[in-house]
């Protein structure tokens, strides 16, 4: 049987007193180290087992980094829940870190319900920080903003904010092509278009 471990006055030290040194320790760390409750995908809160509460976070974000999307698409916030993307890991975890800075500056946790001008500075803020914060967070303003205006969930519908009307639109040939086209095309070399 293993000898129980000895502080370094010489007392031993209980198994149920290390676990707890090592638990306070723990919380400790996870809590004032990004990168570790990154890694450990940590959301504190119940964001990890809240899903409407992510949510609704996310669309607040959304619409902070996209200004002038609505808040019901139903593709709005989809790809942060697309395991193909690595930033759906994270979801938790960024809804959560959103919070709490609203809590920070604003003293209210509910991100999606502050103006938008006081979501775009928590946002700001956070890009502002460096580090693997500015990582997650400008990973996540990109794919947002990719998602919505290259339409990536929904490419026949396109994106009314860029006036992106989508792919297979049965356009007029007026509206496809450019009146007077020599205007930017070059002139011919020679009278008969060869070379030689």
């Amino acid at each position: 049987m293993a000898t129980p471990p000895r502080s370094n006055t010489g007392a031993t030290v209980s198994r149920r007193a290390a676990l707890k040194s090592l638990a306070v320790l723990a919380a400790g760390v996870g809590a004032a180290c990004t990168p570790l409750r990154m890694a450990f995908r940590w959301a504190p809160g119940g964001f990890d087992d809240d899903q409407a509460l992510v949510d609704r976070v996310l669309r607040g974000f959304a619409t902070a980094v996209v200004p002038g999307l609505s808040v019901d698409d139903p593709n709005l916030v989809r790809h942060f829940y697309d395991d193909d993307y690595p930033l759906a890991k994270f979801r938790g975890y960024l809804a959560s870190d959103l919070c709490q800075e609203s809590v920070n500056r604003f003293g209210t946790p509910a991100f999606d319900q502050l103006p938008l001008a006081q979501r775009t500075k928590i946002i700001e803020g956070k890009l502002a920080k460096g580090g693997v914060t500015r990582r997650l967070y400008r990973g996540a303003v990109y794919l947002t903003q990719i998602a919505c205006y290259a339409g990536i969930y929904d490419p026949d519908r396109g994106c009314p904010l860029i006036d992106f009307d989508g792919r297979r639109r049965n356009t007029s040939v007026a509206d496809s092509t450019y009146p007077m086209p020599h205007r930017f095309l070059s002139h011919e070399i020679t009278s008969d278009g060869n070379p030689l």
